[in-house]
């Protein structure tokens, strides 16, 4: 790849060529939106429309029509999930960056836009648009498929920001405390054989999700609940709630 360039590849097969440090200049994309197997809000349908908005930024505008009258719903890019699919809308991948909240028009029509860093959405991290109903994010109308990544690439969907790992603790119980959108702590070192719980501390829906690990997965969490795991071999272990944009955490297992 040529120094200084971020280069992003459309599902279509285009290719964004963005200039890091300088203006850049984006070929409009155009991703329209389709009917998932849930098949709510049966007349829904719409597009997705991405363009340069300054210096390594897009903003993506959303146009729907055919929804709920009244109704308030929520959107969000995804990037792919780890059930392997051909559709990067069935791949149950992580939220990676949020769309304002909206509610459908007295006609069900909606447009809401977001404008991001390129990075956002560059690459796996923007792989589809979902827009799901405000009162139970599990109900997703629509999806639009945005681009595909090779499947070796989806173990680094989310990658958290640089963060000093805390020492390793020679107990074999752990406990990370969720607040609402945080992680706390977002990074620790335990040894192998350590049993972390997950303590729900704060008022919204949250759950505990790896990409790599299918194990390591929780239900849905309530203030009050918990959820444990027993990490019994070395590595690094990445996970995410799939509810809110940039919630994540990284448990790193040594010998």
């Amino acid at each position: 790849m040529p120094r200084g360039k971020l280069i992003l590849r459309s599902l279509a097969g285009g290719t964004l060529l963005l200039g890091i440090g300088a203006a850049a200049t984006v070929p409009t994309q155009v991703h329209m939106f389709k009917h998932t197997a849930e098949r709510t809000d049966p007349k829904a349908g719409g597009r997705a429309v991405v363009r340069s908005a300054g210096t390594n930024m897009l903003e993506t505008t959303l146009t729907l029509s055919g929804l709920t009258p009244r109704k308030a719903y929520a959107a969000h890019y995804h990037a792919l999930g780890p059930q392997a699919s051909a559709d990067p809308c069935m791949t149950n991948g992580p939220v990676t960056l949020g769309f304002p909240p909206f509610t459908a028009s007295a006609t069900g029509r909606a447009t809401v836009k977001v404008t991001a860093e390129a990075s956002k959405v560059a690459s796996n991290a923007g792989a589809y648009i979902n827009v799901h109903a405000a009162s139970d994010l599990k109900v997703v109308p629509l999806c639009a498929a945005v681009r595909r990544t090779p499947p070796a690439a989806r173990s680094s969907a989310v990658t958290p920001a640089a963060v000093t790992p805390a020492p390793a603790t020679p107990t074999a119980a752990v406990n990370v405390a969720i607040g609402d959108h945080v992680f706390q702590p977002r990074v620790i070192t335990v040894k192998a054989g350590t049993t972390v719980t997950w303590k729900h501390q704060g008022a919204a829906l949250h759950n505990v999700i790896s990409l790599t690990t299918p194990s390591l997965r929780s239900d849905d969490l309530k203030k009050g609940e918990s959820y444990s795991y027993t990490f019994s071999k070395a590595g690094t272990y990445e996970y995410y709630c799939s509810y809110h944009e940039g919630m994540n955490g990284t448990i790193i297992v040594t010998d």
